[in-house]
């Protein structure tokens, strides 16, 4: 989740109440929005027609049948300025919380889609918890501390990955499709895991979840990965600290007991 766009609520009366602790029951203020905007939180069938902007927006390259089937059971929120679509997030309902998932948004329109969505969550389903996660290199985890932003994480894990074939960062071109669309499991005989492809055609799968010591190797090949990437408080040996910091927070942690290891297919 870009610092920028989160840090633009974190003064909002709403969210100030909803990070004292146990969170708020109180709704938050309607939204007034500007002449031209409205905001639309879409099905994933209702979302087709709009697909040929929320893909570019969006900046995935899964193809618009692959997008459909990792935004099954979601809700889309699109923010559009007359007919031009200039923000958009997902939510997913899980358990006893909500998860805000692929925000992207143009200059200045961070603001207002989150306050829509945050206000349209209260309509729909009255006092929520929304979850989210928020990777941030160095330099910007200690910007976030250092304003505040900080006061609804959980739990700060690192960023870790692993190399399947040579360098994971190297600029080299990587085009193959993806043999799995949605994430899948993997079990070796040493360990298992949830592996989801992440959708830039980058060679890269992003790891979920895991237990027992898996053959990451025999994951990466299976899948056709040439790195693989999870957050967690420490990485499995072999894997090497990316520089990241990630945050899993809670806004308005209204429950005593919230799941930080969700799982979904983010895009």
């Amino acid at each position: 989740m870009p610092g920028s766009l989160i840090g633009m609520i974190w003064d909002d009366p709403w969210l100030l109440s909803a990070l004292s602790p146990g969170g708020t029951r109180l709704p938050p203020r309607p939204v007034v929005l500007i002449e031209g905007q409205r905001l639309e939180v879409m099905g994933s069938k209702q979302i087709i027609p709009f697909l040929d902007m929320w893909i570019p927006l969006v900046g995935t390259k899964w193809l618009p049948h692959e997008v459909l089937a990792r935004l099954s059971g979601a809700w889309i929120a699109c923010l559009f300025q007359d007919s031009e679509l200039v923000a958009t997030c997902v939510l997913r309902p899980q358990s006893n919380a909500w998860i805000l998932e692929t925000l992207h948004a143009r200059k200045g329109f961070g603001t207002p889609l989150l306050r829509s969505i945050v206000y349209w969550l209260y309509m729909r389903v009255g006092p929520f918890s929304l979850g989210y996660i928020w990777e941030l290199s160095i330099g910007g985890y200690m910007a976030a501390w250092y304003r505040g932003w900080l006061r609804s994480a959980k739990a700060i894990h690192y960023g870790w990955s692993f190399s399947v074939h040579g360098c994971g960062f190297c600029p080299v071109s990587w085009h193959p499709r993806p043999r799995y669309i949605l994430p899948t499991f993997f079990q070796t005989e040493s360990g298992c895991a949830i592996v989801s492809d992440s959708g830039l055609r980058n060679g890269w799968g992003n790891v979920l979840a895991y237990r027992g010591d898996p053959d990451w190797h025999t994951i990466g090949v299976k899948g056709r990965w040439r790195s693989l990437w999870m957050h967690a408080i420490s990485g499995p040996k072999g894997w090497k600290w990316t520089g990241e910091c990630v945050v899993l927070g809670v806004l308005n942690a209204i429950h005593q007991t919230l799941d930080l290891e969700w799982i979904t297919a983010e895009i």
